[in-house]
């Protein structure tokens, strides 16, 4: 894993308008003492949450409010994090279709070292007829309004690339 100085960083909040502080506790270590690899989804479901909260005005979330499932979801780790740590979780909407959109995640440890990077894809879904719907227009535009920026649903979404 990279240690060098290009992986001291911190979560800007001009970039990530979402920061999330989550501190490391002993159920997410494995066997090495360290933050196990399937924690990380986790951490990115709560960072989902706050987010949709935040951006919707700080109200509760509820699962009527959750009208998306995840297609694919990617992370890789930087550096390991360690037991009572408390780590920075940035997150962001990368992109927006017309009836899916990307969260970008940034992990960092309490000294600035990144520690993972990841993105999950989710499209918004009708749970009960069992398919997917194109983006409400609020939606779109209390996320665009949030994220102080206008997302064109003609332009793909690029590959997730090597960093």
């Amino acid at each position: 894993m990279p240690t060098g100085e290009e992986d001291r960083a911190r979560v800007d909040e001009r970039d990530y308008r979402c920061v999330v502080p989550i501190e490391v506790r002993f159920r997410d270590l494995d066997a090495f003492a360290h933050v196990n690899n399937a924690v990380y989804f986790s951490y990115f479901e709560h960072g989902r949450v706050v987010y949709l909260r935040e951006a919707g005005g700080g109200g509760a979330v509820g699962l009527d409010d959750l009208r998306i499932v995840l297609v694919d979801a990617a992370c890789r780790y930087r550096s390991s994090a360690l037991l009572g740590e408390v780590l920075q979780l940035g997150v962001r909407v990368g992109g927006m279709r017309r009836s899916s959109f990307t969260f970008e995640y940034r992990v960092l440890g309490p000294d600035g070292r990144l520690v993972a990077e990841g993105r999950t894809v989710q499209a918004t879904f009708d749970h009960r007829a069992g398919k997917v719907i194109p983006i409400d227009p609020a939606f779109r535009a209390l996320v665009e309004r949030y994220e102080g920026r206008t997302f064109d649903p003609q332009v793909p979404v690029p590959p997730w690339g090597r960093t």
